[in-house]
This record gives structure tokens, C-alpha cells and sequence, in this order.
């Protein structure tokens, strides 16, 4: 894994990252082309993650850049979750900042034109494309694109509450939609229909387990859309977590999450931060604790990272947000009896 910084953002590249742009790029054969495209590739992704990193810093952030299998995730660590006006802005700044590179690289062209047919003169125009396509792609309205975090912003703030299954479900109807037109407009495609049809079948598992209330469906159906793999490492990091937090190792057990980190993907990266926000929350620091559980719902939307986002807040001292975090909790499949239950957090439910 590559670690460097961007001025103040730390940014971290998997080796999925670069595997997943030769993917993508796999007809330009193994030349000049396929550097020059991964270089584009990596380019313009970065310049999508640091808007977000430029306005999370803003919002008061300390925000961090993770390059990994096909695109990126900026964490923007705030202390406390931000509210939907905010989150709306958070989430377009991706796409407004690769719109942006795709009109430095037109004005460049138009204003220095390379030679026609050259290496510059294919390269920057694949900045052109790549950050047009890249931006209307982000902007759908389907989660976990950026579009789909804007209409759940957007439904948050009008309605003002919590709206995870609402906007699980308008996603999933979109993704279907939205596969249906491009296989009408373009044609057959099976790598676009993968995606399409992946979304559709993640929003829907989510929604009809948050809906049934059922907790263990939730996580089932969640863990159950991520990599087999990734799910191994995720149970093996929490046993170890879990017994080194019981002989307070603390150390120790932040090795262990940092080696699942390493290992890449959306899943083990949500289970990480959920871990972490376990041992800051047994060594006492609950704002820590509420930040770092926070992050892993936004990552990963599961019921354990709400309820552990929950409890810190309550320990903290914010009781308001300690029970938006419980309703999110119970929207999400965390079955409402166990909650009312719960010695600590059963008075808020």
C-alpha cells in the first residue's frame, strides 16, 4: 500500500486500485496507453476524493483519502455527524471538483492544442471524458454514490428524521431504472449491468431488513453482499479486537484493526472503524468513539456501528444525538426489543 500526503489530507492507495484501473482499461493493450490511463484513472480520482477532503476541512474535518478497488472513499472524521445541508455539500463536491479538471483539460487543449493523434492530445482528452462520465455516474441518485448520499441528505432535511430505508428503496427502483435505459441506449453491457444490478440488490437488502426490524437479517444480508473474503477477515479482526479490548491491550488490539484496514475493501473498511470506536469507547473516549462509529455507518450503513455511535453520544453527554442515532440504529435492522432492552440505551427508545 502507497501512503503519501496531498497538503493536509493523508492519502492511502490499495494495490486493488490500480489492478481495478488495468480492468477497466483492458482493451488498450499493455503500452503507453494503458500508463497514460492509469494515470488518468488515478488523476481524476483523487482530484473527486480531495473535493470532498477540501469541503469536510471546511465543515471542521480532519479528512483522509483511501484509493481502493474501483474509486476511492474520503473519511472526513468530524467530531460530531453533520447535518443534511451539509452532508448535501460534502457529497457534491466530488463531483463538482472532477468537473472541474475535465474543463482545465478542455481549456488547455482548446487553448494549447497538442498535435492530433499524439500521446498529450489522447490523454487529455480521456481527462475530458473520464471526469464527465465520472460525475454523471457519481451523481445518480442511488446509493452509496454520491447522488444517492445527496437524496438521502435531501430527504433527512425535508422530512427530518431519519431516512436510510426511504432512500434504500427510491435507490433501488433508480438502479433498475437507470440499468434498463443504458442497456436500451448502449446496448447489452455486462460489466455496467454488474453495477447496476449490484446496487439494486444491496439497497434492497438493506431496506426489506431494516423494514422487517430484524437485526441478524440485516448483517446477514450486508455481509452477505461484501466479498466472502472480506467477511472472514472481519469476523477474525473482532475476535481478536474482542479479547485483546478484555486484557486491555489496547495496542494490540489497534494493530489488529489496522491489518484489516490494510487489507482494502468497503466492508472490512466500515468493520474497521466500528472496531475502532469499540476500544476507544472501553478506553473512555467517547467522542472518539461517536466519530469513529459515525464514519463506519456513513461507510457501511449496519445497525452495530448506529448503536455503538448511540452509546457514545449518550456516555458524551448528547443525548439528542445519541437518539437520532438509535433510530437510525432501529431503521437499519436492529430489532427494537433488544434496544428496549438495553440497560444503558433501552430509556431513549
Amino acid at each position: 500500500m502507497l501512503r503519501f500526503r496531498v497538503g493536509p489530507f493523508p492519502v492511502s492507495i490499495y494495490p486493488w486500485f490500480f489492478l481495478s484501473a488495468i480492468l477497466l482499461g483492458g482493451n488498450l493493450g499493455f503500452g503507453w496507453q494503458m500508463a497514460a490511463w492509469i494515470f488518468v484513472v488515478f488523476l481524476s480520482v483523487l482530484v473527486h476524493e480531495l473535493g470532498h477532503a477540501v469541503v469536510g476541512r471546511a465543515f471542521g474535518g480532519t479528512p483522509e483519502i483511501h484509493l481502493q478497488a474501483f474509486g476511492g472513499v474520503t473519511f472526513p472524521r468530524f467530531r460530531r455527524p453533520p447535518g443534511p445541508g451539509r452532508q448535501f455539500l460534502l457529497s457534491l463536491a466530488g463531483p463538482v471538483f472532477g468537473l472541474l479538471l475535465g474543463a482545465l483539460a478542455w481549456v488547455l487543449v482548446h487553448s494549447f492544442p497538442p498535435a492530433h493523434g499524439s500521446p498529450s492530445d489522447w490523454t487529455m482528452h480521456q481527462f475530458i471524458s473520464v471526469s464527465l462520465i465520472w460525475a454523471v455516474f457519481n451523481l445518480l441518485p442511488i446509493l452509496p454514490l454520491d447522488g444517492g448520499n445527496m437524496l438521502l441528505a435531501f430527504l433527512e432535511g425535508v422530512r427530518r428524521r431519519p431516512s436510510m430505508v426511504l432512500a434504500s428503496w427510491l435507490s433501488f427502483v433508480m438502479a433498475l431504472g437507470v440499468g434498463a435505459l443504458v442497456t436500451l441506449a448502449l446496448g447489452f453491457d455486462p460489466f455496467l449491468l454488474l453495477w447496476f444490478g449490484l446496487f439494486a440488490l444491496q439497497n434492497l437488502t438493506r431496506a426489506r431488513a431494516a423494514r422487517a426490524g430484524d437485526g441478524s437479517t440485516a448483517a446477514a444480508g450486508m455481509a452477505a453482499s461484501a466479498a466472502e473474503d472480506e467477511s472472514a477477515d472481519v469476523d477474525r479482526a473482532t475476535q481478536e479486537v474482542r479479547a485483546q479490548v478484555l486484557a486491555r491491550d489496547y495496542d494490540a488490539a489497534l494493530a489488529a484493526v489496522s491489518r484489516l484496514e490494510r487489507a482494502g475493501g468497503a466492508f472490512r473498511q466500515a468493520a474497521a472503524l466500528r472496531l475502532r470506536a469499540g476500544i476507544e469507547l472501553a478506553r473512555g473516549d467517547n467522542e472518539a468513539a461517536a466519530l469513529f462509529a459515525g464514519q463506519s455507518f456513513s461507510l457501511w450503513q449496519s445497525p452495530d456501528a448506529a448503536v455503538v455511535a448511540a452509546r457514545a453520544n449518550l456516555r458524551a453527554g448528547a443525548e439528542d444525538r445519541a437518539r437520532n442515532w438509535l433510530r437510525r440504529a432501529v431503521e437499519a435492522g436492529a430489532p427494537l426489543a433488544v434496544v428496549r432492552a438495553d440497560p444503558e440505551l433501552g430509556a431513549l427508545a
